[in-house]
């Protein structure tokens, strides 16, 4: 039948200016408007109503949005659960596409909600012990494969957006991290959902730290990882941008890595905020400022170089070697730890904001992994890159996997266009019926096409506006040592 039985979403970033999934208010000045609906969102709820009513069994698909849903780093709260009721109208509303338990898999922008969901769980469990029972620590991932009886853990903030205006509905968001895993009904196949962030250093770099200041061994698997790693991740990528004034001035610190001259300032900033603090007179401050200047130089455009921002390969050296360390390390001490064999393996990921397709030959895994990445809808560099774009990873009963590439950013308008690129197997039946659903040239397809024709210039726009503005005044980096 090869109903769709899995709609895969990540990178959503709703409420950022720069996500084509939020639209933008009617000024001058590049803001989020979360009282109008992006043309993008609804054209993307079109295309998956479309996809899903064309399923011939009766039973609902399960959603799973696999990180970076809200964008807690670089928006205000309110505005990012505005844009998400937005969405959640479109598809959770009168008409519901999706089952009620939608799986949210936290990535690094939103992984507060992992915390609080982790949380929540740890008191409950603490309510539960006799007085006199030891305490145990508390959880730092959930099990790959979830069984009945296991905890369930609420993404209550989510789940309260998705119920506010539809107080009838069943619908909530149960959380799992860092790996969601589907197996197929015969055991022989399984899908693996994580949303990426832990194939860069950038996102381990509190395990690497441990090694090289204390000695400590790198961990093992994923709970060792996230145990040393999420107070940083939570840290930076989620609650620091959340800080009031702070908050906006990371969200400028984001947007500066794209340009030299921008991160010339910063560093330049920086560095003399400390040396005006050092101690010592005006030689000394010199100095330091020049230490600190260089270190900062390395350091921030180091931090610059995020995955997404590589504009001519999927995927870099490093990432490319991260994905392997990863799927040969963590996920393959997850899968041998509650599976007896380790079965064919689709791994299917976000995070880097460029999907794609291919397989990957990993130890310990007795067929090479296929890999899907679901791409992102935010536009974070200032001219077209076409590796960039989105895609929703569709996956049928039998866990065959297809990948809807929905976008790819580029520099003629009339070049955008949809089309279906095979995950698993190229013969399935899942991707003959999806390649006679889409329709690029009419319809949803070509009304989606259109609507992001228009809105990714229009952020590019934004993004050189918001640079320029960081770097109209005041001396640069190198005019002052």
């Amino acid at each position: 039948m090869s109903d769709v039985r899995y709609v895969i979403l990540s990178d959503l970033h709703f409420g950022a200016e720069n996500s084509i999934l939020t639209a933008l208010a009617d000024s001058p000045d590049p803001t989020a408007d979360p009282t109008r609906r992006s043309p993008v969102m609804s054209c993307l709820a079109e295309c998956l109503a479309d996809l899903i009513g064309a399923n011939e069994g009766s039973e609902p698909p399960t959603l799973v949005l696999a990180g970076d849903v809200l964008e807690l780093a670089l928006a205000d709260d309110e505005v990012a659960a505005a844009v998400l009721e937005q969405f959640t109208d479109l598809v959770i509303g009168d008409h519901p596409l999706f089952a009620d338990e939608i799986w949210f898999v936290p990535g690094n922008h939103d992984h507060h909600l992992w915390e609080t969901a982790r949380e929540g769980l740890y008191a409950d469990q603490l309510r539960s012990l006799s007085p006199t029972a030891p305490i145990p620590p508390p959880t730092h991932a959930t099990a790959l494969f979830p069984k009945q009886g296991d905890p369930l853990l609420e993404s209550n903030l989510l789940t309260a957006v998705l119920q506010r205006r539809h107080k009838t509905t069943k619908a909530h968001m149960r959380a799992v991290y860092p790996n969601l895993g589907l197996m197929s009904p015969d055991g022989k196949r399984c899908v693996i959902i994580h949303h990426g962030h832990y194939i860069e250093s950038m996102y381990q770099l509190m395990s690497s730290l441990n090694l090289l200041m204390f000695n400590k061994p790198l961990p093992r698997n994923i709970t060792e990882i996230e145990g040393d790693n999420f107070a940083w991740i939570d840290f930076f990528w989620s609650s620091l941008g959340r800080s009031g004034d702070v908050g906006q001035d990371v969200n400028r610190l984001y947007d500066m890595l794209q340009s030299e001259k921008a991160v010339d300032r910063l560093v330049l900033t920086l560095a003399t905020a400390i040396a005006d603090r050092a101690p010592g007179g005006r030689a000394r401050k010199w100095v330091t400022r020049r230490v600190v200047r260089d270190l900062f130089t390395h350091l921030v455009k180091h931090a610059g170089r995020f995955e997404r921002h590589h504009p001519t390969n999927a995927l870099s050296a490093n990432a490319q070697k991260g994905l392997q360390a990863y799927l040969e390390g963590p996920l393959l001490a997850q899968l041998s730890g509650e599976l007896d064999t380790v079965p064919p393996t689709t791994l299917v990921f976000g995070h880097t904001h460029k999907p794609f397709e291919t397989t990957l030959n990993a130890k310990g895994f007795g067929a090479p992994v296929n890999l899907a990445n679901t791409g992102g809808w935010v536009v974070d560099t200032i001219e077209a890159n076409p590796l960039q774009g989105a895609a929703a990873v569709l996956v049928d009963e039998d866990l065959q996997v297809a990948s809807v590439r929905l976008y790819d950013q580029q520099t003629d308008a009339s070049a955008y266009r949809v089309r279906v690129a095979p995950v698993t197997d190229p013969d399935a039946p899942l991707v003959k019926r999806l390649k006679g659903l889409v329709q690029p040239d009419g319809g949803c397809w070509r009304a989606l096409s259109e609507a992001v024709a228009v809105a990714v210039p229009e952020r590019h726009r934004a993004l050189a506006t918001i640079i320029e503005r960081s770097t109209s005044d005041g001396p640069s980096a190198k005019d002052k040592t």
